[in-house]
């Protein structure tokens, strides 16, 4: 373009082809060969813009797109489908788990999702990760999970079986593609390990079992659940239409082995829009609302929900829904001691309440702060733990910028170790409580056999309204709320391209 522009004032007029009356009209043979330049400048610049947009899609396409499982990870025993032979030990050992006497009134201790009932306590699966030499890297959620290998996520699903935690959940795009496929195996393992267990242990399985069938039938179904599964569908700028989510929903559908899947949700609001920087944006919301509606009438799913909506989108949502004769049955967010007004955590989970929609929160324990160990805690969590300044997102922007007074959350931590101590209970079940008294369902990290284990200490109890009041004060009184990490922002996502942010008003 520089060339043509700078040879244009030497240009021949006379014996210009473009115009034959060039030597008549001069000025009107450069003005014609100026426009011509003009429009291969404008054809040139929407050639790179183009080319620029095609460039973030295909980032964006890296960052965000589940894989294909590898054929070693493929769904092998999965319980979900009750393979025949699991189902038939099940059959000859009365159909149960091996809930003890004690366990009987922390399993009574559940709530409901729509249809769907459910222990009050869920199991995240995001820190799952397949073995690297299998995959490979992918951009995606972390690589170095603490549950990277089958046996250590087989342990984790066959504690969680035995301590009744039967509800799940997972996406599409967790664990770099294959988060559902890991989840399937690991949950066959788990109830094949238990199964097992009880048809060799004598000991065990006999005897209960006489126990068992003397109290009667009636007994026997309070004490068993069923496994629920709760999995997302990821917006992106290349999913268009409903058709786009009632496919995703029928692939998520396969890497699980069920013929149902028993909630389905929007991973978060379609924020994802490469075409921002060109004055382009699409927002397909309702598309994807479409999409589950008709995953309904499909049969493909049971119930179906969101995730990180404010109560402006929850509510428009909810009335979308309604017109369709459909009830949304939840909304997954950030929320915990250490999340309640900044980020308009609290007002979501009351406008949730308010329309019949129930709230699962994610990031319960606030990564690990809201545990005992939580004011030792160090790296990008430090400045939470004992005070100072840390960053979510790039440092050099003062706007993201935390700052924690000293101290940092060991006051907190103070009056849950108090409260845990009058009760029995550890820092992670008091906190965890505290969620399930506002009637939201925490979602606890299920990275290893013990953290299981905790988790359900949570269940079976309440804490009063003065104890709610204590932990309340003591977190207001901390001057910061948690906002996650350089890496893990709770209210934004990596999305090839850059960061994408929400917020929830």
């Amino acid at each position: 373009l520089e060339t043509l522009l700078l040879t244009l004032p030497q240009h021949n007029l006379t014996a210009c082809s473009r115009c034959a009356s060039a030597s008549r009209y001069p000025s009107t043979c450069v003005q014609e060969h100026k426009s011509f330049a003009h429009r291969q400048r404008e054809h040139s610049s929407s050639m790179a813009s183009s080319a620029l947009l095609v460039v973030l899609c295909a980032s964006t396409a890296c960052a965000l797109a589940p894989v294909k499982a590898p054929a070693s990870t493929q769904p092998k025993n999965n319980i979900l489908s009750v393979p025949e032979r699991i189902a038939q030990k099940r059959q000859e050992l009365g159909d149960r788990l091996p809930f003890t006497t004690e366990q009987l009134d922390i399993e009574e201790d559940t709530t409901t999702i729509g249809s769907l009932e459910v222990p009050s306590v869920a199991l995240g699966t995001i820190s799952w990760t397949p073995e690297k030499e299998r995959t490979g890297f992918r951009p995606g959620d972390r690589m170095d999970g603490k549950v990277g290998t089958e046996e250590a996520r087989a342990a984790v699903a066959t504690a969680a079986l035995e301590e009744g935690l039967t509800f799940f959940d997972t996406a599409e795009r967790y664990s770099v593609g294959v988060g559902e496929t890991l989840l399937a195996d690991a949950l066959a393992d788990g109830a094949e390990y238990i199964t097992r267990e009880m048809e060799t242990d004598v000991s065990v399985g006999e005897a209960f079992l006489a126990d068992t069938l003397a109290a009667g039938e009636e007994w026997f179904m309070s004490a068993k659940q069923d496994t629920v599964v709760a999995t997302k569908f990821t917006p992106t700028p290349w999913r268009r239409g409903a058709q786009s989510v009632v496919d995703a929903c029928e692939a998520s559908r396969k890497r699980l082995g069920v013929e149902q899947i028993d909630l389905y949700q929007i991973h978060m609001p379609d924020v994802v829009q490469p075409g921002r920087f060109f004055g382009f944006v699409e927002c397909k919301d309702e598309e994807y609302w479409e999409g589950l509606a008709r995953c309904v009438e499909l049969g493909l799913v049971k119930e179906i929900g969101v995730s990180n909506y404010g109560p402006s989108l929850l509510r428009r949502c909810s009335k979308f829904m309604a017109k369709r004769g459909l009830k949304l049955a939840s909304n997954q967010i950030h929320y915990s001691l250490l999340a309640r007004n900044k980020g308009n955590n609290q007002a979501t989970v009351d406008a949730a309440n308010e329309l019949g929609i129930k709230t699962l929160a994610y990031y319960p324990l606030a990564m690990g702060l809201l545990t005992d160990q939580g004011d030792k805690r160090e790296g990008a969590l430090e400045h939470y733990a004992k005070g100072g300044t840390g960053f979510i997102g790039f440092p050099f922007l003062e706007k993201n910028q935390v700052k924690v007074p000293q101290g940092g959350v060991k006051p907190l931590l103070d009056v849950l170790r108090a409260v845990g101590a009058e009760r029995q209970k550890t820092v992670t079940q008091v906190a965890l409580n505290w969620i399930m008294g506002s009637g939201v369902i925490p979602i606890a990290g299920a990275t290893t056999e013990k953290y299981v284990r905790d988790a359900a200490g949570a269940r079976g109890w309440r804490l009063t309204a003065d104890e709610r009041r204590r932990l309340e004060a003591a977190a207001d009184a901390l001057g910061f709320e948690f906002q996650g990490t350089f890496a893990k922002r709770v209210d934004g996502k990596f999305v090839g391209y850059g960061v994408e942010e929400w917020r929830l008003d």
